[in-house]
């Protein structure tokens, strides 16, 4: 019996087998492959961390022990689930298979700010769902400066080091029960993990050295290599249906990428595509935290001009950092989009408005909401789950606006479109700030 490293995989990113390579189901082994797993895991992230406290660095940007040995640590508060952290039994419903995108890292330099493989997980479609299918980009904020990069760069948000081979994709927009995703729940489902710093757009071909480390910005290249797998490896190109999502940054991800993966796909297959963003109409706003001059750092610190929709960059030449913003993006959207955002995202109030004023939160909606209209809306192929519950990402099936709840919702856009609907595709739950009811369904 041979084990091999976490990395290791065959061409075009096949898949990593798991420890015990003769498929035994031995309790025993299986225990022993897992602890085995997290010791090697603990080592790397400890030595990373004393390598940094060598440097002088002993502080990784205010990042803690426990958050540089945690994989599941990141700085936007999304909720994501504990599955896609750990790895998950094989044979289970719910299991997905990692991909570890190792040619593409060596040929185009399809990888992570350190340097590791770009990573993707799948799980097969079944029955009348097997050439369907459900593809998420993670969240997970960005970085905006080389120090955080490089804070970046020693976890799981920076690095596919201590990826597992399999992840559980089961909760959410995942689901496999069908009362809790009825049009979803047995399509393919894939996650591209977050590695990059930039929502998948970095094409910057410049290596940065940075203390003890050397930063990559290849985003869009992860991207790319991750389409180009679905389409060659895993049956992409018989897709009948496709829904492009993603999460919080993976959100903006999916705004500036919806109409790139339209035209891949499109090219490939006459597959129905469309988008739907969750928590990534991100507003541009400088307030004390400085989330606008840091994104427009990571914007042209990961050369990401080429790597957002090209439409948006025609239209703001000189000003093409615009094009990191869903509000900028989403008027030159042309692939149908369905978003789930709040009117007042809890990120967006802690980390960017910066306040925890009842009078200023409710203003803050209020432009959400307009913007949200005008840019968005203003194209009726577009439509919207607007809920004024205080949160960030998920919650799917807790809210619900005119009698449904996110999922029943996006199913009826998806089958009718926005001008078939009685509200036109504008789910608009629009109570005041603080709205604690607006969370339950």
């Amino acid at each position: 019996m041979r084990m091999l490293p976490f990395w290791m995989s065959t061409s075009r990113g096949a898949a990593v087998p798991c420890s015990c390579c003769c498929g035994c189901s031995s309790g025993f082994v299986v225990a022993a492959a897992a602890i085995f797993k997290m010791a090697i895991a603990t080592f790397f992230a400890l030595f990373a961390l004393l390598i940094a406290a060598a440097a002088g660095d002993a502080g990784l940007s205010g990042m803690t022990i426990a958050q540089v040995m945690d994989p599941t640590s990141r700085d936007d508060g999304a909720p994501y689930y504990e599955g896609w952290f750990n790895e998950a039994p094989l044979g289970a419903p719910t299991t997905a298979t990692g991909y570890f995108l190792t040619d593409a890292a060596k040929n185009d330099g399809a990888v992570c700010l350190d340097g590791t493989p770009g990573v993707y997980y799948h799980r097969k479609g079944t029955g009348t769902g097997a050439n369907k299918w459900f593809i998420h980009h993670q969240g997970g904020g960005w970085c905006e400066s080389l120090e955080s990069c490089y804070g970046r760069a020693l976890g799981a948000l920076g690095s596919s080091r201590t990826y597992p081979a399999t992840a559980s994709l089961g909760e959410g927009y995942f689901s496999t029960n069908s009362s809790v995703n009825p049009q979803m729940y047995n399509w393919n489902a894939v996650l591209l993990r977050y590695c990059d710093g930039n929502s998948f757009s970095g094409t910057n071909s410049t290596l940065t050295p940075y203390k003890n480390l050397t930063l990559h910005f290849r985003g869009k290249h992860i991207l790319e290599a991750v389409i180009n797998s679905l389409l060659t490896d895993r049956g992409l190109d018989h897709a009948t249906d496709v829904v492009i999502s993603g999460s919080s940054a993976g959100g903006l991800a999916t705004f500036i990428h919806c109409d790139h993966w339209h035209g891949r796909v499109t090219a490939a297959t006459r597959a129905k595509l469309v988008c739907m963003p969750d928590s990534g109409f991100f507003l541009d706003y400088q307030g004390t935290p400085q989330y606008h001059s840091g994104m427009i750092w990571a914007f042209y610190q990961q050369n990401s001009t080429s790597g957002v929709n090209q439409d948006c960059i025609a239209s703001n030449v000189g000003q093409e950092w615009k094009c990191m913003f869903a509000p900028n993006t989403a008027p030159h959207v042309k692939t149908p989009l369905f978003a789930l955002q709040s009117q007042y995202d809890s990120w967006q109030v802690k980390n960017d408005l910066d306040s925890t004023n009842t009078t200023v939160i409710n203003a803050w909606g209020k432009t959400l909401t307009s913007l949200v209209k005008s840019n968005l809306l203003a194209n009726p192929i577009h439509g919207v789950f607007l809920d004024s519950c205080l949160h960030h990402c998920g919650l799917w099936g807790s809210i619900r606006i005119d009698g449904q709840i996110q999922a029943q919702a996006f199913g009826d856009w998806y089958a009718h479109g926005s001008a078939s609907l009685p509200n036109k595709g504008f789910f608009n739950q629009n109570k005041p700030y603080k709205c604690d009811a607006c969370c339950h369904a």
